[in-house]
């Protein structure tokens, strides 16, 4: 006989996409996990689980579950609060929300939210995962924010928020270099960026826009140890604007020359594979970023 733990189970797969990042995330070994999926196989008659060195794809017969799989989760979240907490009202968001976003982006919109949220809502549980890549949907994540259109036409997304970068560097470093007066005046300067081999994001892939063929003469895959550079006098940094005027020792260069307009998107998991208050986070999440629109776009 099937049982709903496995089930459970599978959808959990489905969103990590792994037995071992499953295990981790449970607390369990990845065998324990594998044992299980292979249980509810022999119970089913037939595979739900492709397995590859990679990682695991569901099978035609596992995906046909998720719906199944996601209604036992839906009525599980709501006995237990109902028996835990039986005077908390309905809107009270519970379980698990796990958000991958771009590292800066992650860092000062998603984790402060997440924050209040956690106050009001006592039960949730909010994951952030910052990296700065393509939108790939299915990666584990509830909600998933990025920079520009996603690596694939088939994942849907749309606008969270358009956002701004520029030019930045202090003082110290434009008293010593001198002051830039046009695009062709910055190769003679130090320039801080990605490293551009380890670029994932093509809306990223800038710098050509502002020297021909050059690379950063600090580069970085952080857009922190960017910010940190720029800040001890590196050079002139190419930074999002919400991250520069943290700093007040920053100054904006070329202003009128350098408006990069860029655009974070977002994208929910697939109804099945999502958690319950993923839509909930999600549409105070686009809340959050309305109220703060003055700090995304230079003005």
């Amino acid at each position: 006989m099937t049982r709903p733990d496995d089930l459970l189970l599978l959808l959990e797969v489905a969103r990590y996409g792994s037995f071992a990042a499953v295990g981790a995330a449970l607390g369990v070994e990845h065998t324990t996990v594998s044992r299980r999926i292979t249980a509810l196989e022999r119970d089913l008659g037939g595979p739900v689980v492709i397995r590859t060195p990679g990682g695991c794809t569901l099978t035609d017969l596992g995906l046909d579950l998720l719906e199944s799989a996601e209604r036992i989760e839906r009525t599980m979240a709501d006995v237990t609060r109902r028996a835990t907490s039986p005077h908390d009202p309905p809107s009270t968001l519970t379980g698990m929300v796990r958000v991958a976003a771009p590292e800066g982006f992650g860092s000062c919109f998603v984790a402060p939210l997440a924050a209040r949220l956690r106050r009001a809502h006592p039960k949730l549980r909010i994951e952030v995962v910052t990296a700065t890549r393509p939108l790939v949907q299915g990666v584990g994540s509830d909600i998933e924010v990025g920079v520009g259109l996603p690596a694939s036409p088939r994942v849907r997304t749309h606008l969270l928020t358009p956002y701004s970068l520029g030019l930045y560097a202090t003082d110290e470093y434009l008293a010593a270099a001198g002051h830039p007066q046009s695009r062709e005046d910055l190769a003679g300067h130090s320039l801080v960026y990605y490293v551009d081999s380890l670029l994932r994001v093509d809306d990223l892939d800038l710098l050509d826009r502002f020297l021909s063929g050059g690379t950063p003469d600090i580069g970085s895959t952080s857009v922190y140890a960017q910010l940190e550079a720029t800040v001890a006098g590196g050079g002139i940094g190419v930074l999002p604007h919400f991250l520069a005027v943290r700093r007040p020792t920053l100054r904006r260069v070329l202003a009128d020359q350098v408006d990069i307009a860029l655009q974070f998107r977002v994208a929910l998991a697939p109804r099945a594979l999502r958690r319950s208050a993923a839509t909930a986070v999600l549409q105070m999440l686009q809340r959050e970023v309305a109220d703060r629109r003055h700090e995304l776009m230079a003005t």
